[in-house]
């Protein structure tokens, strides 16, 4: 019998999947696993129980799973299938439907986006205020527009970096819906002139350039967080309601009312993306002023967090390292009981962990943050990171197949990110293609790199990058003593934070393969 789920149409007997432009490209193995989880759509699928079923009396790797997963993720949404970690998968997709005919899908309403959600495009707003030292401001604003649309689980939201990756290179309208896979686009302006703030902004549909509203607010600076919700409210209530009705009280989190501390706020992030030892110096200082005019600024506590870890990063073999990776774990504490709301702060939570060894306790905070806010694309790569790292391949696949679709153009660290994830895996190859885009020479990545190389046997370009990695290191080392070999082995273990003794050996191995001088 057909099933209807969702906007999509399994036909068992025509064995394909079909949508309102027409069917799926799926494979044949995909399809087969697709039918088993929505014959049971509440019910968790063991691997063994998909092994069995899709491939009969073969002896199939769990890698082989994973494909097929990711490419279902892929055609259907990152949220149809969750994995439920160390048991199977389960289809987490509206009730499927037996039989019938398919029901009409919402007016005006084509997703370009994966699962049918609608895809939103958030473009850096322009400053408008004559000043360019005020570029932070927009440019925060919009940030904070993102974060916030993308808690709503009805929406696909676009990453900020592929937004702002246009803001130096701007396309016409149908041309950003094609190279964001985005339905709507939201333009705007600030204008923030003595105590007073003008926020301009438009909603655009991509594939007929019509606007579909467009507002302007006019206010006293001290109310751009009202200006900020109801901005919010209104793009969410417009696009989620052109596809279902929806109400949704968990889309804002516990911000700051005190514009002091949001100027500072805003200062420290737009400075921390430097990641540059005084950069970040001065990124803490913002925070820690933010925090003293708001103690009770959560986000400000979070990001005070990862800066302490980007510090501790910054000064290898310094003995103020146990110190800022204790004040992180204190700041990130201190922003889930703040607002255990935010996703971020959970996040932060669980990587201040990660570096303190409290690896159950990190876990736990990492699928706190994937329950509170799936969509949060920073949040998926760095869950997948942790999760290759932590020796659990399958999810760290999964969280990267959402990140990708997420985040269409991708940072370096999630290049990087993606590229680690393939190499605990140890699919080396497709660890190579993501280092390749990657224009990052710090020490840990080459090292990286050059591990990854000596697997591949190119023995040449291993030694290079390790090379050039352990010089890099020596020219930044800050601890009392000339770095030694078994200074560089420790570091670099300690930032990676391998869980497992087995991964560790192996990747020391391709290190030394690699002509480490160890």
């Amino acid at each position: 019998m057909d099933v209807q789920f969702g906007p999509f149409r399994l036909e068992r007997q025509a064995r394909r999947v079909l949508r309102q432009d027409g069917p799926l490209e799926l494979s044949s193995r995909s399809f087969d696993i697709l039918a088993v989880l929505l014959a049971k759509p509440n019910q968790i699928i063991t691997k063994a129980e998909l092994f069995d079923t899709v491939w009969p009396g073969l002896i199939v790797e769990e890698n082989t799973l994973q494909v097929h997963v990711s490419a279902l993720r892929k055609a259907l949404g990152p949220e149809m299938i969750v994995t439920v970690h160390g048991r199977g998968y389960k289809y987490s997709g509206r009730q499927p439907l037996d039989g019938g005919t398919p029901p009409a899908f919402s007016a005006n309403v084509r997703s370009r986006s994966p699962g049918g959600k609608p895809a939103i495009a958030v473009m850096p707003f322009a400053n408008m205020s004559g000043d360019p030292a005020q570029e932070y401001f927009s440019d925060g604003l919009t940030e904070d527009i993102i974060t916030e649309l993308s808690r709503n689980r009805h929406l696909m939201v676009v990453a900020r970096h592929s937004s702002f990756h246009f803001k130096e290179n701007p396309l016409d309208i149908k041309e950003l819906g094609a190279a964001l896979d985005a339905d709507f686009v939201v333009e705007g302006s600030v204008r923030k002139i003595g105590d007073q703030i003008r926020v301009t902004a438009q909603l655009v549909d991509t594939a007929t350039a019509g606007h579909v509203w467009a507002e302007r607010y006019d206010r006293p600076l001290k109310d751009v967080f009202a200006v900020q919700d109801e901005l919010v409210r209104r793009l969410v209530s417009t696009i989620v309601g052109r596809v279902e009705k929806h109400n949704d009280s968990s889309a804002q989190t516990k911000v700051t009312r005190d514009l002091g501390a949001y100027d500072c706020w805003l200062r420290a992030n737009h400075g921390s993306e430097l990641w540059t030892r005084e950069g970040n110096t001065a990124s803490m200082r913002l925070l820690e002023e933010a925090i003293s005019k708001d103690p009770g600024f959560a986000r400000a506590h979070a990001s005070l967090a990862f800066a302490c870890l980007r510090q501790a990063t910054m000064v290898p073999g310094a003995a103020e390292i146990p110190v800022l990776e204790e004040a992180a774990l204190r700041s990130a504490r201190l922003a889930v009981r703040l607002d255990g709301s935010d996703a971020r702060a959970h996040n932060a939570l669980g990587w201040a962990l990660m570096y303190l060894r409290e690896l159950d306790r990190a876990k736990a905070e990492f699928l706190l943050s994937a329950e509170l806010n799936p969509n949060d694309a920073s949040n998926c790569i760095d869950r997948a990171l942790a999760w290759a790292v932590l020796g659990d391949q399958g999810a760290a696949d999964d969280a990267a197949e959402v990140a990708a679709a997420l985040n269409p153009i991708p940072t370096e660290f999630f290049l990087e990110s993606r590229a680690i994830v393939h190499f605990m895996a140890k699919r080396h190859g497709d660890a190579e293609k993501y280092f390749a885009l990657t224009s990052n020479t710090q020490p840990d990545t080459m090292t990286w790199r050059a591990a990854n190389s000596a697997c591949l046997g190119r023995d040449r370009d291993a030694a290079e990058f390790m090379k050039n990695a352990v010089s890099k290191l020596e020219l930044r080392w800050s601890g009392p003593d000339p770095m030694s070999p078994t200074d560089f082995m420790n570091w670099f273990r300690h930032i990676n934070m391998l869980r497992r003794d087995e991964d560790w050996r192996y990747l020391r191995e391709a290190i030394m393969k690699a002509g480490f001088p160890g």
